[in-house]
């Protein structure tokens, strides 16, 4: 038998749960207290890492109900609240948000609303993408070097040049300056033939 369950997340005092409790019960949907969990956490906190909500979908049946009152109560930006909405699926659960009206998040076929978080996390990841990109050729244009620093200074390439100009093999010289065969190798490419 399919189940109802409220998750209400976010700095509640009694007033606010009497009140979230008033929305459910004018959506239309017979709210028991037993069923009612109450987490009060920060908005900035990972759905994954809400105990109480990470708790209740794992005891919920394949087609109980999980309602709640906003997607924030599903996590703190659209990637996160894909990721939760993605948990309900794999485990059966009708997933209903008010903020948004009756449709199932989880169900299939996917609703607009989990189309447009979908359309949101892919813009994200591009502009995130754009700007580390932007920034990567902005501090190349300065000159400095970007990435891991070298595993060899100066002075070390120039000998590491010196040995293999003298016929050591590159194991030889990678042995000698405690480095991979990549690094001298690559020491190698860089400098320009004489």
């Amino acid at each position: 038998m399919e189940k109802l369950h409220i998750y209400l997340f976010g700095e509640h005092d009694a007033a606010r749960h009497e009140q979230a409790l008033i929305q459910l019960d004018k959506a239309g949907f017979m709210v028991t207290l037993a069923r009612v969990i109450v987490e009060d956490l920060p908005t900035y906190v990972l759905g994954r890492e809400r105990p109480e909500l990470q708790s209740l979908i794992r005891r919920l049946a394949p087609r109980d109900t999980l309602v709640v009152l906003d997607l924030a109560a599903l996590g703190c930006n659209a990637r996160d609240i894909l990721a939760t909405v993605m948990q309900c699926r794999k485990a059966g659960v009708v997933l209903r948000c008010l903020e948004i009206g009756h449709a199932d998040l989880a169900g299939r076929p996917e609703p607009s609303v989990v189309k447009a978080l979908r359309a949101l996390v892919r813009l994200d990841a591009t502009c995130r993408s754009l700007r580390s990109r932007a920034s990567l050729a902005a501090v190349r244009a300065t000159g400095k070097h970007t990435g891991r620093p070298p595993s060899l200074s100066e002075q070390q390439r120039q000998r590491v040049l010196q040995s293999l100009g003298r016929g050591q093999s590159v194991s030889e010289v990678a042995r000698r300056f405690g480095t991979s065969r990549q690094t001298v190798m690559r020491i190698r490419a860089d400098t320009p033939a004489a």
